[in-house]
């Protein structure tokens, strides 16, 4: 846990402090090669610099996905959008419980060290938006932060 919350820690604030678009020849083969192993059929891929990290934004089958790769080729973290519907009862279960006035805006799957997490953005007519982070199983994700 302790190290999915240092990825994503390290994850938010590469984000906001030093992103920069690159081009695909800039980033290194190493690099490359990793995004094609995992996910061979990705498309419109987009390139950004985050830190000393690599961003692969992506669509696979009309869904858009993010990938962080470090230079060595190791997959940090891995963000897919998801419909609403889509997130697991239990999740939906507790948004709805904790905050009935709230509706999902966006969902998010989020891979970090293989455990699987979802995020929410709720909105609320003249209320601040939410963004929480879940277990599968509906319990806020202790020291995981929210991934823009």
């Amino acid at each position: 846990m302790k190290i999915a919350s240092l990825f994503v820690a390290a994850l938010s604030l590469s984000m906001i402090s030093c992103s920069q678009d690159i081009a695909a020849s800039k980033v290194p083969s190493v690099v490359q090669n990793a995004l094609q192993v995992k996910f061979p059929n990705a498309t419109k891929i987009d390139w950004e610099k985050k830190g000393k990290a690599f961003e692969a934004d992506f669509n696979l089958e009309n869904e858009g996905h993010e990938l962080l790769i470090d230079g060595t080729g190791k997959v940090i973290a891995h963000k897919t959008d998801i419909l609403p519907g889509e997130l697991p009862q239990a999740v939906n279960s507790a948004v709805r419980q904790d905050h009935a006035t709230y509706k999902i805006d966006d969902a998010q799957k989020i891979e970090l060290d293989g455990i699987i997490y979802y995020q929410v953005e709720l909105d609320a007519k003249g209320k601040k938006d939410q963004h929480l982070v879940y277990t599968a199983e509906g319990a806020i994700a202790a020291g995981v932060n929210y991934v823009k």
